[in-house]
């Protein structure tokens, strides 16, 4: 097909609405970002947000003047997690070594909006364990593996993010006060890791490391099991493994590109 005929196969409002889904797949937005994002007027953006209401895979903060992904993409993006085997495919390797070596459940999340999916994981092999389980979700604010996905973000899109996102609590231990919360995500950001325990799970610890793409944050790799077994000592032992193994998944993902195949792009929407 001729460049010229693919253009007029194209349906403009589909262009304009996918060029907001990703826009969106950054973080929230004002209605005024979203149209300086895409180039579009205030009120096309309006319409266009509007109808991607439907389903939910647009929602309006109802807190705020803020649109972000909502459930609906999230289901859409679950129905497609098969089709994500590629990435698991690239990072098994130092998966199943990472596991071998901590004997701990092993996975990797990546960003959508204010949640963070499951992607990959290798279970540990022990009777008592905790999972993510593939295409779980969970909001960003708890535990390790959502929080490095956000330590690492622009500083002007993590101050968005955290002023608008919902500190929720899931246990006892969930960060609810924004200042304290913002501290933690510079602390990590600094030291390069993150380290959990019963934010989102009474009795569940976690330390995660981030994975960059060629051109950013691609997504969090993290070991996590039970507090009586995962000692912050003990964690802080795994943590070279666990970047070493963030290193291999990072070559991977580029010797793809420099094959010459098609470019990877990040879960947050980013061309790699």
């Amino acid at each position: 097909m001729s460049g010229d005929s693919g253009a007029r196969n194209r349906v403009q409002a589909v262009e304009r609405g996918i060029d907001i889904l990703m826009a969106l797949s950054n973080g929230a937005r004002t209605l005024t970002d979203v149209a300086r994002v895409t180039g579009l007027s205030k009120g096309t953006a309006f319409r266009l947000l509007a109808s991607l209401g439907h389903e939910q895979l647009v929602i309006r903060d109802p807190n705020d003047t803020v649109y972000l992904l909502g459930p609906g993409f999230l289901r859409m993006f679950q129905g497609a997690m098969t089709d994500l085997g590629g990435i698991a495919t690239l990072a098994r390797p130092a998966l199943q070594e990472l596991w071998s070596r901590t004997d701990e459940t092993v996975t990797i999340h990546v960003r959508i909006g204010y949640e963070r999916i499951c992607v990959a994981e290798l279970p540990s092999s022990q009777p008592l364990r905790y999972s993510s389980t593939v295409g779980s979700t969970a909001p960003l604010h708890v535990g390790s593996a959502g929080k490095v996905l956000m330590a690492f973000l622009p500083a002007d899109e993590l101050d968005r993010a955290v002023a608008n996102m919902q500190l929720s609590p899931l246990t006892r231990d969930t960060i609810t006060d924004r200042e304290q919360f913002r501290e933690e995500l510079r602390t990590i950001a600094r030291q390069g890791w993150g380290m959990s325990a019963g934010e989102r799970i009474a009795g569940a610890a976690a330390i995660s490391v981030p994975v960059r793409g060629p051109q950013g944050l691609f997504a969090s790799l993290s070991v996590l099991g039970p507090t009586e077994r995962m000692s912050e000592s003990l964690r802080l032992e795994m943590l070279p493994d666990l970047q070493r193994a963030a290193g291999e998944i990072e070559e991977a993902m580029g010797r793809v590109e420099s094959d010459g195949r098609a470019p990877l792009t990040s879960l947050d929407g980013r061309r790699k």
